[in-house]
C-alpha cells in the first residue's frame, strides 16, 4: 500500500469520530447483511469449539450445556434488551453517494470483532486451564452474540427485501449508514 493511500486511511479514522471526512476522500462501505452473517457464523463456531473445549477439559457434559444455555440466554437477554438507541437515537440512512468505495468484507468483519467477540473468546479459552464449566458459560455468551446477530442479520435482510433497497455501512464512520436500490449498486 502506499504511504498516500495510508495517510488518507489514518485521516479518515482520525475525522471518523465526529462524522466528518477529508474533502476528497470517498466513504468506504460494506453491505450490513454480509457483515452480520459472516460475524454470526464466526460467533457460533467459537461457541461450539469453546463448549467442545470446556467437556474435553474435564467439566461434565451436562453441566457444560447447563453452562452453555444459561451463558446464551443471558447475553442474547442483554442484547436484545439493550437500550442505547433510547440515548444514541435510531441510525438515519442516506443515500448511497456515486463515488464510494468498496470496503473488504475482512475489514468490516473484524471491525465487528473487536472488542467483544475476540475478548470473550481469549476468556473462553483461558477459562478452559482453570474453570472449564466457566469456559463453557463464556462458549454460552459467544452462542447468544452470534444469535442475536443472525437474527439482525435476518431482519435486515427482510427490510432490505420489503423496501426494495440495500443497507451498507461507512467502514470509517461505523453510525452511518447508507441505502439504495440494488439496480444501483
Amino acid at each position: 500500500m502506499s504511504s498516500g493511500s495510508d495517510a488518507r486511511r489514518r485521516a479518515s479514522r482520525v475525522c471518523a469520530g465526529d462524522g466528518a471526512r477529508p474533502p476528497g476522500v470517498p466513504p468506504a462501505v460494506y453491505r450490513v447483511v454480509h457483515q452480520r452473517l459472516v460475524l454470526s457464523g464466526i460467533r457460533l463456531t467459537l461457541a461450539g469449539l469453546g463448549f467442545a473445549g470446556s467437556i474435553l477439559a474435564g467439566a461434565d457434559g451436562r453441566a457444560a450445556a447447563v453452562g452453555l444455555a444459561l451463558g446464551t440466554g443471558i447475553c442474547a437477554l442483554a442484547l436484545v434488551t439493550d437500550r442505547r438507541w433510547l440515548l444514541l437515537g435510531k441510525p438515519s440512512a442516506e443515500p448511497l453517494p456515486g463515488d464510494v468505495r468498496q470496503a473488504s468484507l475482512a475489514r468490516a468483519v473484524a471491525d465487528g470483532m473487536l472488542p467483544s467477540t475476540v475478548g470473550v473468546a481469549a476468556l473462553a479459552a483461558a477459562s478452559l486451564v482453570f474453570e472449564p464449566i466457566l469456559g463453557a458459560v463464556l462458549a454460552g455468551v459467544l452462542a447468544g452474540m452470534g444469535i442475536v446477530s443472525l437474527v439482525s442479520c435476518v431482519e435486515v435482510a427482510l427490510w432490505e427485501r420489503r423496501t426494495d433497497t440495500q443497507v451498507f455501512a461507512d467502514a470509517d464512520v461505523h453510525t452511518r449508514r447508507y441505502v439504495t436500490p440494488p439496480s444501483v449498486a
